[in-house]
């Protein structure tokens, strides 16, 4: 018997959730968890609010809650911490989580991919190096602990509509999280890369924020001449842009940081890091850029999870 718990610590311990999440839940269980098996999914997760799913969904986290272990150390199911009232801080972390992909329409197997896959994510070895000392000043406190990096274009729609957002996110927790946007230029959509050089060029000259704000405020006026009209309302030099942009001066810069953004796993734009830690599309919103912020935190404060 203690054999098996120190089995099912040691999954936890190196991470290895995959195997844990496909499989049924173990045949130990420690005695102040030997509940009768829950006859509903919302049995199986006390104090989660299931409202937003369909029964179908329901049932896909009721059944994965009970034959997933949580990240708090002890050899326990999702489940099995909820009903028990334990200390375990993820328990119910991951039960959100798997709300929302539930409610986005992941089945159970890839449910629970999804939710390996965030977990994992935050071992360094899989953790990003990005260069961002050449590519500031971020937007928020500088010295705040917790890097985003966004690689993003100035013609993408959907680059366009999470910037509000991702500003706001920044602005609204000073001292927590600062934002460093690095190039990754569409170049099947006209000029995209020379709005890409042109922020590169401005980068230079201390006006990156101000370029960034007026290229996105202005996705369909990035031809050069826009360009070099946006410099000179901005105070700075049109004329050297000009050139800039003939000599193409800024493109091997533009296109290194879109290399290394294909090398760190980015599919499409915009995709953002968090300490080189990658997120996807659907954690764009203000509540899941929290949720993962608050994970980040823990995990840097605490050189790992914290146990239960």
């Amino acid at each position: 018997m203690i054999g098996s718990a120190r089995t099912a610590a040691a999954l936890l311990t190196t991470g290895i959730l995959a195997a844990c999440a496909s499989s049924p839940p173990p045949s130990y269980v420690p005695r102040r968890a030997s509940l009768p098996p829950p006859a509903t999914p919302e049995e199986a997760l006390p104090g989660v609010d299931l409202s937003s799913l369909e029964p179908a969904q329901r049932q896909v986290v009721g059944e994965w809650a009970q034959a997933t272990f949580s990240y708090c150390g002890a050899p326990r199911t999702v489940s099995a911490a909820l009903r028990q009232g334990s200390s375990c801080r993820h328990a119910p972390r991951m039960a959100k989580l798997a709300v929302r992909l539930a409610a986005a329409g992941y089945d159970r197997e890839k449910l629970s991919r999804a939710i390996t896959d965030y977990y994992s994510s935050f071992d360094g070895r899989k953790r990003a190096k990005l260069e961002i000392a050449s590519f500031g000043p971020p937007l928020g406190d500088p010295a705040a602990p917790s890097a985003i990096v966004e690689f993003s274009d100035f013609t993408c729609p959907f680059c366009q509509r999470l910037r509000p957002t991702l500003e706001k996110f920044v602005a609204d927790r000073p001292g927590r999280v600062r934002l460093h946007f690095k190039p990754y230029a569409i170049e099947s959509h006209v000029n995209s890369l020379e709005a890409a050089q042109a922020a590169e060029w401005a980068r230079e000259r201390g006006a990156f924020w101000k370029m960034h704000d007026t290229l996105f405020e202005n996705p369909f006026a990035t031809d050069p001449d826009s360009l070099v009209i946006f410099a000179k309302e901005l105070g700075l030099d049109g004329d050297d842009l000009a050139a800039a942009l003939k000599s193409d001066k800024y493109v091997a810069r533009v296109r290194g940081s879109m290399a290394e953004a294909k090398a760190a796993g980015l599919t499409g734009t915009p995709t953002l890091y968090v300490n080189g830690r990658i997120l996807r599309a659907g954690e764009f919103t203000d509540s899941t850029l929290e949720f993962t912020l608050e994970d980040e935190e823990e995990w840097q404060r605490n050189g790992g999870w914290v146990r239960d």
